[in-house]
């Protein structure tokens, strides 16, 4: 019952605070976390126990599902050069340079737990900056390459994570060896969720060659198919991570074909409301954990040295991405067609400024296990969930709040590529009805 309650709570504290949050010059995110701070404050509000295993597969498996569903597969397929390069290139040489400055900087933090602060730092949030481009309708290619980066980066970023939290666990680190079982655990993951997709299509084809088509009963095992892709993947010790965002990247090419009208319209109003509670709930709950976490960390370091690791931290990864997407500009020889050849520069940097942090880099700092398989406090996990934290919040409160004024100053516009796919959508429309008058006629 108390979990029941609890619950309820949460959803009632996000809703007003989604209510609060417009009038406040922060993007929203912001106002979940200070929301779920001043609520860990107030004496009479109930403290929430939090699970990080549990808290990992309820919240990753269906945000990393929405993310591939609602990635427009021809797009990706056309910007799949810059987009992996961002996602992957990127993602380790954030790991890397995060990792190193977070290891000679903070006394005591091991090597392996300064890797895992840099991989899950490492994904962008693909809320944050949707929220700004589709508003500016700004380059179609642009919004493509961003949204794409945080679907993979997300992946690799938490495939990342793991690998080195089993390096924690373990005590030593390979690089050869993360890198080698990085490739297969990674293709053997995506080859499954592949597997998991395509055969939850072929259910539901069945269900509907059975009788009339249920929506309620296909949105069901929408909303189910994240969690059956990564359990059923990570049973066979492959990376469920990876299989949910080939899971989503398969459904979201599948079901807009296969699915009525009526259909696809429930779908994405439940799913719009299931990412609005898990990327609500899991900022409020920072908050919540955030006096705890702030006073573990307290004792080893002063207030001083907590903001410079912040500032430091935060710094290095807003600068990482910098250097690695102008490498592609500048640097032939380095060129990762974030850019093409003639593009302007201006297009660089909107995309090394839309590097905020959000709800994945969170989830995946709070999964952090609690304790060591010997039953011993897991080493670094304070610090590195309060570090993660400052960096989410550098990031939303310094690029959220400046990335749509530079955008303006830099005049980018939308061009011509939304109105060829209306032009395009709507001859399809009518060539298919003219075909069905045909085939009727006759």
């Amino acid at each position: 019952m108390a979990a029941f309650e609890h619950a309820l709570i949460l959803l009632l504290l996000i809703a007003s605070l989604s209510v609060l949050g417009r009038w406040l010059p922060w993007p929203q995110l912001i106002t979940y976390l200070l929301g779920g701070i001043g609520a860990a404050l107030v004496p009479a509000f109930p403290r929430i126990a939090l699970d990080p295993g549990v808290f990992f597969l309820c919240f990753l498996p269906p945000l990393l599902f929405a993310d591939g569903w609602l990635m427009p597969l021809r797009e990706f397929a056309r910007a799949w050069r810059p987009i992996l390069t961002l996602a992957i290139g990127l993602v380790f040489f954030t790991t890397l340079t995060v990792g190193l400055v977070a290891w000679w900087l903070v006394p005591g933090l091991r090597l392996a737990m300064a890797f895992a602060l840099g991989a899950i730092v490492s994904p962008t949030d693909a809320v944050a900056v949707n929220a700004i481009t589709e508003r500016l309708r700004v380059p179609a290619r642009l919004t493509t390459i961003l949204t794409g980066e945080s679907l993979m980066n997300d992946a690799t970023g938490l495939v990342a994570f793991k690998f080195a939290l089993a390096a924690a666990v373990a005590g030593s680190f390979s690089l050869t060896q993360m890198t080698l079982q990085f490739g297969l655990l990674s293709i053997g993951g995506f080859a499954s969720g592949l597997a998991v997709g395509y055969g939850v299509g072929l259910l539901r084809d069945l269900l509907q060659r059975l009788g009339d088509t249920d929506p309620l009963a296909e949105i069901t095992l929408s909303l189910m198919t994240p969690f059956a892709a990564y359990l059923a993947t990570e049973h066979f010790g492959v990376s469920g991570i990876l299989a949910v965002v080939a899971a989503g990247l398969y459904s979201g090419w599948r079901d807009p074909v296969k699915m009525d009208v009526e259909t696809r319209q429930t779908a994405y109003a439940v799913w719009g409301l299931l990412l609005f509670w898990l990327n609500g709930i899991a900022f409020v709950l920072l908050g919540l954990q955030f006096p705890g976490v702030l006073a573990a960390v307290h004792g080893p370091y002063s207030a001083f040295q907590l903001a410079g690791f912040t500032a430091a931290v935060a710094g290095v990864a807003i600068a990482a991405r910098f250097v690695w997407v102008y490498s592609g500009v500048y640097l032939p020889f380095l060129s990762h067609g974030v850019c093409a050849p003639k593009a302007r520069r201006s297009t660089a940097l909107v995309i090394g400024w839309a590097g905020m942090r959000g709800t994945v880099t969170l989830a995946g700092a709070l999964s952090i296990p609690l304790l060591l398989p010997d039953g011993s406090p897991f080493p670094g996990r304070d610090i590195v969930i309060f570090l993660a934290g400052g960096v989410i919040a550098v990031t939303l409160l310094v690029q959220g709040t400046t990335l749509e004024r530079l955008i303006h100053r830099l005049g980018l516009r939308e061009d011509d590529t939304r109105a060829k796919e209306e032009r395009l959508a709507r001859t399809t429309a009518v060539e298919a009805g003219l075909k069905a008058l045909r085939e009727l006629k006759s």
